[in-house]
């Protein structure tokens, strides 16, 4: 289970850094959506673990994968599809979360499949974090 401030943080980022490229990120469980014509963003979440930090502990502790997956029209070109992976994976290497308790570390490039049908090639970064959901007595 991804928790909410996890979604939040990552989402922030991922608005911040398309826009920044000109480009948008679309959320997979919105209903109603226009699916733009040039270059995009589609974000998910992986999470391998949530459980508690030890027997009666309050800590949560969550580690797991956001996914941003950059889809690029046929005839865009490598360059400019990794130019723009590189700035989103930038977004999530600088500026810690506000209030601590969660971090990103490692990150995943995955590279295209250059014989999949259709109009668009995906170029996905995955971003590991970690994330410690600290009860209000214990985070101030």
């Amino acid at each position: 289970m991804t928790s909410p401030a996890v979604w939040s943080d990552a989402w922030a980022r991922a608005t911040a850094a398309a826009q920044a490229d000109g480009a948008s990120v679309l959320d997979p469980a919105t209903s109603v959506q226009t699916v733009p014509d040039g270059a995009y963003w589609v974000m998910e979440t992986d999470t391998a673990l949530s459980d508690r930090m030890g027997a009666g502990e309050p800590v949560n502790a969550e580690t797991g994968t956001i996914w941003l997956h950059l889809m690029v029209p046929k005839g865009t070109g490598t360059p400019a599809a990794l130019a723009s992976r590189i700035g989103m994976s930038n977004a999530f290497r600088s500026n810690p979360s506000p209030g601590g308790g969660l971090s990103y570390f490692e990150q995943h490039f995955d590279p295209p499949n250059l014989s999949t049908d259709g109009t668009r090639y995906r170029f996905s970064l995955g971003v590991a974090y970690e994330f410690q959901n600290l009860p209000p007595q214990i985070a101030g």
